[in-house]
C-alpha cells in the first residue's frame, strides 16, 4: 500500500466520476457497480499464479489485474479506454497508485496486442470484451498468437440463444438446434449500446474458440445471459 492518508485515498477515489469495479484499497472499498468477488469465484482463477506472466485485456478498473498480481503473477493490464477516462487519471491509475502496484498498463486494443509476435502469457483474461468485438475471430486468434502452448484462457461473454425470456430475474433459453450461431447487432439493439456487435450461442462459441487456437474448452458455468469458459492454447 503506498503511504497516502486516508483522506487522500478518500479524495482521489472520489475525484473518479465512474467505478466499475469494487476494488479494496484498505481503508476503503472503490464505489464500483460489479461484486468482483463474486466473479471471481465464478472466473475460477487458480490461487496461486506465482511465477505465471498475465495478460487481462479489458482490464477497466483493475481488479483482477491487482488480484492477479497479488496472487504472484507478473500482469500486462490492456484497456482502450472506452469505459474509463481517456486522456485523463482514469480508475486503475488511481488504484495502482494506491496499492502501489506493479501491474504494467497500457492503452491498447485487443487486435493490437502487446508481444503479438511471441507466445508469451501463461494466462489471459477476457472479461465482458468479445460482444464488443468487429472482428472477435481475429481477436480471438491474436489472443492465441501471445499465449503460450498450454496456457490458459478464461473468458466472460454475453451469449445469445434461439428463445430467451426473464422470469422472476433469472434468465431462462434454449436453441432449436445445435447449430453455431452469432448474432450481430449493427446498431444499438443490444442493451441501447451501439459498442455490443456480436453474441453467439455456445455452440457457436465453441466453434469459434476451436477455429483459432484453443482445445480443452470446459464451461464453468451460466450465469443470467453470461458465458463463462476456460480453454486450453493448442500446441504449434
Amino acid at each position: 500500500m503506498s503511504a497516502l492518508t486516508n483522506d487522500e485515498i478518500r479524495a482521489r477515489i472520489d475525484a473518479i466520476s465512474v467505478w466499475r469495479h469494487r476494488i479494496d484499497l484498505g481503508s476503503t472499498i472503490t464505489p464500483g457497480t460489479e461484486d468482483c468477488q463474486m466473479e471471481l469465484r465464478r472466473l475460477q482463477i487458480p490461487t496461486d499464479l506465482t511465477g505465471r506472466r498475465v495478460l487481462d485485456v479489458g482490464c477497466s478498473d483493475g481488479f483482477f489485474s491487482f488480484e492477479c498480481e497479488r496472487r504472484g503473477a507478473t500482469v500486462v493490464a490492456i484497456d482502450d479506454e472506452s469505459s474509463l477516462l481517456a486522456g485523463g487519471v482514469n480508475g486503475f491509475q488511481t488504484a495502482a497508485q494506491i496499492l502501489d502496484s506493479g501491474v504494467e498498463y497500457r492503452t491498447a486494443d485487443v487486435e493490437l496486442l502487446p508481444d503479438a509476435d511471441a507466445s508469451t502469457f501463461d494466462l489471459v483474461l477476457f472479461i465482458n470484451v468479445l460482444y464488443h468485438l468487429r472482428n472477435p475471430m481475429k481477436s480471438l486468434e491474436q489472443l492465441a498468437a501471445v499465449t503460450k502452448p498450454g496456457g490458459t484462457l478464461i473468458l466472460k461473454t454475453y451469449f445469445q440463444s434461439d428463445v430467451r425470456f426473464w422470469l422472476k430475474g433469472k434468465c431462462y433459453g434454449f436453441d432449436v438446434d445445435r447449430r453455431p450461431k452469432w448474432w450481430y447487432f449493427p446498431a444499438t439493439e443490444l442493451a441501447g449500446d451501439p459498442t455490443n456487435w456480436w453474441a453467439p450461442n455456445r455452440a457457436g462459441l465453441e466453434a469459434m474458440l476451436g477455429a483459432t487456437g484453443w482445445t480443452g474448452l470446459h464451461r464453468l458455468g451460466t450465469f443470467g445471459d453470461r458465458l463463462y469458459y476456460r480453454a486450453t492454447r493448442a500446441a504449434g
